[in-house]
């Protein structure tokens, strides 16, 4: 098996057992917490995010990208990271107490100093994490992150049930951070003492490639908190709440898909612009199978909303289900959006990275800070403008530099829209038979699952989809991992 089929496989893992866990601990916090305390709790980690992305100015990332890395810029990576990470924390703590008394909420000054001294603990843990992305060792990753987040799970919903409320996240967050610190330490593949030594000899290198990078990332926090963070002050901290739970349940799909492409597609991406890869033609087979599996998932996510959000949430969370619904019809234009970063950081297009993301994120905050004064379900109609908008402008800089045609992107992701359609048949058929009543039980949301399923298959031989490879690929790996699926098959041979 190749290195970055490996290596999507393992991220793919990882992020499957991480949406299980998430899921398990957003469905019993959602039962034990009210909206309106979730829409605190979103809003402390919201404002922690904002300010903590000025540490991407000088991201571990870096390293991911240099032909060859020394102690001196492991050290350099961890010192530059801890100061920032220092001055920021201490910075929002002194202000801390007006926030809190901004929003109403005392005990937003206890959240936010957890969540930043959460902060300092990755510290130690994400130049490790870039090093180990760089060796492709996303195995031993998995397995450390899967480990850290299962103590996130314990903790935070362990607070929830002894009555700490929206702070149980923050001290979630908190153990999370150091598990993970600890299990790094232990397992970097160079002393932990080295890279811990005050130096800035290389810190030219790092904000070369973090002033973009750091950007970038300051405007994509701004775009995802600053809506809510309008929406919780100008309406209701239970609106805020309702608005993030119901991205949380349509973006499934991009958490199983995309956040496993990106966990290895920087690292697989850059060693192939190393290598003298054709890079063209691996970012088009990307948008192939990219959209081969998430348009279905997202559609899936619209058709079955109201059993889902009843299933994850509860009842008391009834008015997520249109908001639900509006937010995963429009993710389907987000497909070609989570691939532009990755391919223009590999090609060392930082400058474009950066652009990219400005100009996609800064249309759509814009939109979305707008509509947040109208409420929900206006910031949900409103993502039906920006998501095509920020699509458009990413297939406009990665055709900049790989020079695509029309032609080639529209053979690219058209077998996915056949795909579609034969996935979502079975499920809109099972509609019509309930005469249009989306409100399902159980068994039949199961049921729609697997009439999804059974199309999508099909679907994928019909149009003969490049992903029918890495399907029969999987299926073969899955028979090496049991041994007697494997004296079955022999005997009956």
């Amino acid at each position: 098996m190749s290195t970055p089929r490996r290596a999507f496989i393992m991220s793919s893992i990882e992020q499957y057992l991480a949406m299980v866990i998430n899921v398990s601990v957003i469905a019993t916090m959602a039962r034990i917490l009210t909206p309106d305390e979730v829409g605190h709790a979103v809003t402390g980690i919201g404002i922690g995010a904002i300010a903590l992305s000025l540490r991407e100015f000088v991201t571990p990332e870096f390293l991911i990208q240099k032909k060859d890395i020394d102690r001196q810029d492991l050290s350099t990576s961890f010192t530059l990271l801890s100061g920032i990470t220092i001055f920021v924390g201490l910075a929002v703590f002194a202000v801390s107490g007006e926030i809190s008394r901004l929003y109403g909420s005392p005990e937003l000054v206890l959240f936010l100093l957890l969540f930043l001294l959460s902060a300092v603990a990755e510290t130690i843990s994400l130049p490790v994490i870039a090093v180990l992305r760089r060796n492709m060792s996303f195995g031993a990753l998995a397995n450390m992150r899967t480990v850290a987040l299962i103590v996130y799970a314990v903790v935070t919903i362990t607070l929830g049930f002894l009555g700490f409320g929206f702070v149980s996240y923050a001290w979630g967050t908190l153990a999370n951070a150091m598990v993970l610190a600890c299990m790094t330490a232990y397992a970097a593949p160079y002393p932990i003492s080295s890279m811990c030594r005050i130096s800035v000899a290389g810190w030219r290198n790092v904000v070369a490639f973090g002033r973009f990078k750091g950007a970038s990332q300051a405007i994509d926090r701004i775009y995802e908190t600053v809506p809510q963070l309008i929406l919780g002050k100008i309406i209701s901290m239970s609106s805020v709440g309702l608005y993030n739970r119901a991205n949380t349940i349509c973006s499934i799909p991009d958490r199983l898909i995309m956040s496993a492409f990106y966990a290895m597609a920087f690292p697989a991406l850059a060693a192939g612009v190393r290598d003298g890869r054709d890079i063209k033609q691996a970012y088009l087979d990307t948008l192939s199978y990219l959209s081969g599996i998430y348009w279905p998932g997202v559609l899936l996510i619209a058709l079955t909303a109201e059993p889902i959000v009843n299933l994850v949430l509860g009842p008391q969370w009834h008015e997520a289900i249109l908001i639900v619904r509006l937010l995963a019809g429009a993710a389907v234009f987000w497909f070609a959006v989570i691939g532009i970063n990755p391919l223009l950081l590999a090609l060392g297009q930082n400058r474009d990275a950066f652009l990219s993301s400005f100009i996609c994120r800064s249309i759509a905050a814009a939109l979305l800070c707008t509509a947040s004064l109208h409420g929900i379900l206006a910031m949900a109609l409103s993502q039906f403008v920006a998501m095509p908008a920020q699509m458009i402008i990413s297939l406009y800089f990665a055709r900049r530099h790989l020079r695509f045609t029309f032609a080639e992107l529209w053979g690219a992701i058209a077998p996915s829209m056949l795909v579609t359609s034969c996935s979502m048949a079975g499920p809109l058929a099972m509609l019509v038979a309930n005469h249009g009543n989306a409100d399902t039980n159980l068994p039949q949301l199961a049921a729609t699952l697997v009439l999804a399923a059974a199309g999508w298959f099909p679907g994928l031989m019909l149009a003969n989809h490049p992903l029918l490879v890495e399907v029969r690929l999987v299926f073969k790996t899955l028979l090496s991992l049991a041994p007697w699926l494997r004296r079955n098959s022999a005997t009956t041979g």
